[in-house]
């Protein structure tokens, strides 16, 4: 077996190019030969070509031979660029001056034409030290010219990384089948393309695509996604970065396979904003329209509320699911979403006990943490002159489980007491006769945090 040529290296646009050679040569990524980068080479040129490939391109190589209109023998001059860097690539090293790899060193220095985002041209302010271009080796600018082939037209082009080989693997398989597809077809349509142009409503379905797709014991796995969402023109090149940390993909991961998955796709459909759901045919009609769910994963804010159906008095997708995204993705102390747990059930035997709505509507309409406090004040006193002797809770329940930073978290709480109290009194709340006023309305326009 001949020296390895690639090993991962963490840069998105080198990792994204070898996982595109793998696919297009059926091979294991680190068992690539220079013969099976010739194939590669082959089958990209004749694609690059294409008007629709060369028109994405023209966001990630500008003034590359395929997308400088100037340059007439564009797939002579290309591939002499991609058969000198074969050339020039040498066994791993233990150490060298290549920023992607670290491993070997650099003969010449890549500009934008070659690796996205690396600066334009002459203009040198834009490289460390003031140098004219990047430091890749032969081996990562080579394979920086395969990553358009898992790249993903979204408005701008949109590149997942991740440090999981089982991630990039099921999403370079994807990609590239969808490549094949247009060789074989001859129905030729650029970077995979699936009319998204919401980039953070894309990444999530992707990941739903992963996850549903293939089977995969993702507990076991500890996967970290970042989507690159791009463009590399000479003039206003752009990037937004996106992060889905480990404890929101094993959510994610989770949910397909729990018995309230369709209760999970209620939940992310109350959080799309300015969709009117009667007029709704499919999915096309909403799917890029901004979704607060998906909007506050990706900003580490909560998502509770989604979980709550104050209008019909509901608890969607039940405790369980609730319970696995308060302690995976919020971290939440096991014994404090116990304790909340509860309380909530013991308010909910009070209330239905008493008969009494109105201190359920109290509970969901107190609007600061010294009304919701009072409240509960009020609601242990009645507690006790009907005979319940058993306290709503302790001193330290109250301290280190229900209120742990007082005012800040307050909110969060009583939206969890609520929840509670809806999933146990569901039937009950039904029988008082305000069905009229509690049959399951299409999810409304999602408004923003309070």
């Amino acid at each position: 077996m001949g020296e390895r040529i690639f090993d991962f290296t963490g840069n998105p646009f080198v990792d994204a190019g070898i996982w595109a050679i793998s696919g297009l040569v059926k091979k294991k990524p680190t068992e690539l030969d220079k013969n099976d980068l010739n194939t590669a080479l082959n089958e990209i040129i004749q694609l690059y070509l294409t008007k629709k490939w060369s028109k994405n391109l023209y966001s990630v190589f500008p003034n590359n031979p395929i997308t400088n209109p100037s340059v007439k023998n564009k797939e002579e001059r290309y591939r002499e660029i991609l058969k000198e860097l074969i050339e020039e690539i040498t066994p791993q090293g233990k150490s060298g001056n290549c920023i992607s790899c670290g491993r070997r060193d650099v003969i010449q220095r890549s500009g934008k034409d070659k690796v996205p985002l690396t600066g334009s041209g002459k203009l040198i302010n834009y490289f460390s030290y003031g140098v004219d271009g990047a430091d890749y080796c032969p081996a990562c600018a080579f394979a920086v010219q395969f990553s358009p082939l898992i790249m993903y037209a979204c408005g701008k082009l949109l590149l997942l990384h991740s440090n999981s080989e089982k991630v990039m693997d099921i999403w370079s398989r994807k990609t590239i089948k969808n490549v094949n597809k247009q060789l074989s077809t001859g129905n030729i349509t650029g970077c995979f393309n699936e009319k998204y142009t919401n980039p953070k409503n894309a990444f999530f379905h992707i990941i739903q695509d992963i996850v549903l797709e293939y089977e995969v014991r993702w507990t076991n796995e500890a996967p970290s996604i970042n989507c690159y969402h791009f463009t590399n023109y000479n003039q206003g090149p752009d990037l937004d970065i996106y992060n889905i940390p480990t404890p929101i993909f094993k959510f994610l991961a989770y949910i397909p396979q729990h018995e309230k998955f369709e209760d999970w796709i209620r939940i992310v459909r109350r959080g799309y904003k300015f969709v009117d759901w009667k007029k709704v045919k499919d999915e096309n009609e909403y799917k890029n329209s901004p979704n607060l769910v998906y909007n506050n994963l990706l900003e580490g804010k909560s998502i509770i509320r989604f979980f709550l159906d104050k209008k019909n008095k509901k608890a969607i997708g039940g405790w369980d699911l609730l319970e696995n995204y308060l302690e995976e993705v919020k971290n939440m102390d096991e014994e404090r979403v116990k304790a909340i747990k509860r309380v909530g059930d013991a308010l909910a035997d009070y209330i239905q006990t008493v008969d009494d709505m109105k201190t359920l509507n109290k509970l969901e309409t107190a609007s600061n943490y010294k009304n919701y406090r009072n409240l509960l004040r009020i609601i242990i006193k009645k507690r006790i002159s009907y005979g319940m002797e058993d306290p709503l809770f302790t001193f330290d329940d109250y301290v280190n489980y229900l209120f742990p930073e007082g005012n800040l978290t307050w909110r969060e709480t009583q939206d969890l007491i609520l929840f509670r109290i809806y999933e146990k009194l569901q039937p009950w709340i039904i029988q008082q006769g305000n069905q009229g006023e509690l049959e399951t309305q299409e999810p409304e326009e999602a408004q923003e945090e309070e």
